[in-house]
C-alpha cells in the first residue's frame, strides 16, 4: 500500500468515527428530550388535576376554597420538577386559571 493511500484510508476512518460518534451524541440528546417530556407529563398529571378541581368548582365558591390548598400545593411542587420549556407554559396556564377562579370566590 502507498503512503496516500494509506492517509486517505486514515483521513475515511477519521470522518467514519467523527460521524459515528455524532450520531450517538443526537441519539443521546433526544434520548435526555424524550425523558424530560415524559417527565414534565407525569408531573402535570397531579397538578392538573388539582388545578381543574378548582376550576371545575368555580361556581362553587365553598367548593372552591375546600380545593385550592390542595391545588395550590401541587402547583407549587409541579414548579420545582419540570424541565421543559413547554411544560412551564403549561404550567403557567394552569396557575393563571387557578388564580382567575381564586379573585372570583375571595
Amino acid at each position: 500500500m502507498r503512503p496516500n493511500e494509506r492517509r486517505t484510508r486514515g483521513a475515511w476512518a477519521l470522518v467514519a468515527l467523527l460521524a459515528a460518534s455524532g450520531c450517538t451524541e443526537k441519539e443521546t440528546k433526544i434520548g435526555k428530550e424524550s425523558a424530560n417530556i415524559v417527565s414534565d407529563t407525569n408531573v402535570m398529571e397531579e397538578a392538573e388535576a388539582a388545578a381543574n378541581a378548582v376550576i371545575r368548582n368555580a361556581s362553587d365558591c365553598d367548593a372552591v376554597k375546600a380545593t385550592l390548598p390542595e391545588a395550590d400545593h401541587k402547583l407549587a411542587e409541579a414548579s420545582t420538577k419540570i424541565r421543559t420549556q413547554a411544560g412551564l407554559v403549561a404550567l403557567q396556564t394552569l396557575k393563571t386559571q387557578v388564580q382567575r377562579v381564586r379573585e372570583l370566590c375571595p
